[in-house]
Formats: C-alpha cells, structure tokens, sequence
C-alpha cells in the first residue's frame, strides 16, 4: 500500500490541513484537531504547531501537535541545541483516521512518523489521548499507554429536561440558591468579559500555585477568542453588572468541553459556578452535542474533581502515551533537569520537564 507523510506547518498550510480534517465524519471532527487550535498555543510560546498528515490508499490520518525546543529549556540551554520533543497541545488529541482504518495503513502512518522524529532529532514523544473519540485505540499496538485519572462527563443526547435528574442534591440545592440569590447566566461576546474572566483566572491560578504555565491571563482568554470563533463560546454569571464567574468552553458539532473557569472569591458564597455548569448544559443540549466533557480535577480526584462530579455520574479514564527516540539524550536531559532538585511528581513525562521544587503542579497541562 502506497502511503505518504507530510508534516504541514500549521502557520503555513492551516487551510491545507482543515480540508483534509473535512473528509472525516462530523461526528469525529472536534475542535482539538482543528488548526486554530494548536496555533492558538504556538502563539503562546508553547512550541512549533505541526501536522502529520498521513496519505494511503484508504483515506487519511491527521495527528496535530506542538514540536519544542529542549534549547529553550532554561537548565538544558545550548548544550541541546537541535533536539526537541513532542507533545499534545493542552486539551486531547492523537491520531485522528476515518471509521474502520486498517491496522496496514497504523502501522505503516506509525513507522513514518517515528522516522520522521528521530531524524528530527525528537527525544520524546507525549499524547494526551481523547477520551470520548477513544482515539488511543489506533495506537494501544504500537505505543506505551497508560491511564492518567479520569474526566468528568455528562450525557446530552437523553433531552435537556433531564439533566439535572443526573444532578446530586447538592449540586441542584445549590444551583436553586444561585438564583435565588439573583444571579443571572449568559454568553457573553464582549471583549471586556473575556478580559475580566481572564482576570479572575489567573487571580485564582495564582491562589492555588499553579504551574507558571497554567496561568493563563485576560490575553489568553482573547487569543481564543480571536483564533476559534465560533468554535469557543464564553459564559458569564452576573449579580447586577458585575461578573462573579466566567468560563470558556469549546464546541464542535458532538462535543463541548469545559476549557478554563474562574470565580471572583468575593461572590463564591452565593454558587454562582453551579447555575453557570447547569446553564451551559442547557445550552450544550440545544446545540445537538453529543456529550459535555467538565474535565477532571487539578490534581487528581481533587476538590474541583468532586465539585463537577456533582453534575453527573459519568466518567471515562483519560489515556496517555508515551515514547523515547534518543534514550542516551532523554537520560541526560532528566540527569539536568535532577542537577535542579528533586522531582516531586514520579509519574511526570517527561521527566526533564518536570516542575521545579519551588514550582506549583495544581493545574499543569504536561503531567500524566
């Protein structure tokens, strides 16, 4: 079978890679593999948006991702000038292919892309699987996989009217408080709200030490305003004028996703978070989506964790997969990143990576 790999430049040949993305069902479809999305953390300074393309005679395999610099590394600096790594950008990911794509046709898109990184020089390769799509199941033969935690996700497909039945009576006691207390929810679009909401998430990300790159600000909130367009959509509680909570969420034809929420501490006793969440379910279900995925905790089955298991009893394992092409530079990058102190997180990938000692892990996108 006849097969080709390219590796498109996104900030080149976005449009190339969106029609090609096209030819897959809509159901399949979601925002992580648009090109917009892994530009959208490009501009962030995350790394080089790429994507492997894969051409056979079946059809195509789409795989976006970040390539990084290990240069740009503060404590690995010059002495690896010229090697990278690679890694799903924040959200899920993994190789995206048309229903009932041979194991030929995997094998021979994995072989293409594992050359093509290591005569790139890739030391490490990192994905974040989509837990909903299951797109782990085209690689589960030919990459190391393992389950890190679980997501929180809510069905909505059975009909609006009975979502808050999934609800605890916790959750629905407090969304009845929230407007009782005169809170309002809306989508927002102003380019002040999104600026606000920023606001909020970073003052919270910083209470709470998250990672320095967990701390997405007003311009983050933005950008994605900007880049997805239709794609996101930014929901807003009012008391009068005021925002007491915000949070940003990702649409595509089956899925909307949870991206980043925030609350203004001031405001929190009134659960202005609970009616947002019940809202956004509302608008989930008239959109026709298939499944609202709230994500999982900060860290583990964490306090945020329990609070969204309040809107539904639903959860699916979220996969990883991991690879090493340059064993004898991946050593000595983890043998530097050690020089700096401890690693705390065992399980972190990878490991020369891993947070500094006076770093948060809350909220890190990178740790399994």
């Amino acid at each position: 079978m006849n097969g080709r790999l390219d590796i498109l430049a996104l900030d080149e040949r976005g449009r190339d890679w969106d029609v090609a993305l096209a030819q897959l069902s809509p159901r399949q479809r979601d925002v992580f593999w648009l090109s917009s999305w892994p530009l959208l953390w490009q501009r962030r300074g995350e790394g080089r948006a790429l994507g492997a393309l894969y051409r056979d005679d079946e059809g195509a395999v789409l795989y976006p991702f970040l390539l990084r610099d290990l240069e740009r590394v503060p404590y690995l600096g010059t002495d690896f000038a010229g090697l990278y790594d690679v890694t799903t950008p924040p959200g899920f990911g993994g190789p995206l292919g048309p229903h009932g794509t041979s194991e030929e046709t995997v094998a021979d898109f994995r072989a293409a892309f594992e050359r093509w990184c290591r005569e790139q020089r890739v030391v490490s390769e990192f994905i974040r699987f989509h837990p909903l799509l299951e797109t782990r199941l085209m690689l589960q033969r030919h990459l190391e996989i393992e389950e890190a935690g679980q997501i929180v996700w809510a069905r909505l497909d059975q009909g609006g009217c009975r979502l808050i039945d999934t609800f605890s009576a916790t959750a629905r006691k407090n969304v009845r408080a929230a407007r009782d207390a005169g809170l309002t929810c809306h989508v927002e679009t102003s380019a002040a709200a999104y600026e606000r909401v920023g606001e909020l998430y970073l003052d919270n990300a910083t209470r709470r030490r998250a990672h320095p790159v967990a701390r997405y600000d007003a311009a983050h909130f933005l950008q994605a305003r900007e880049m997805l367009g239709s794609h996101q959509a930014l929901f807003g509680v009012r008391l009068g004028d005021e925002l007491a909570a915000g949070a940003l969420f990702l649409r595509s034809p089956d899925f909307v996703h949870l991206h980043l929420a925030a609350a203004d501490r001031r405001h929190a006793h009134l659960r202005p978070m609970n009616l947002l969440l019940f809202e956004a379910m509302q608008w989930a279900c008239g959109l026709g989506a298939r499944a609202l995925d709230l994500g999982g905790g900060y860290r583990g089955e964490d306090e945020w964790f329990r609070f969204k298991a309040g809107f539904s009893p639903l959860r699916a394992p979220r996969p990883v997969g991991r690879a090493v092409y340059l064993f004898e530079e991946y050593a000595r990058a983890e043998e530097r990143r050690l020089d700096q102190g401890e690693i705390i997180d065992c399980d972190y990938f990878p490991p020369y990576r891993s947070p500094l000692p006076h770093e948060g892990l809350l909220g890190d996108t990178r740790r399994r």
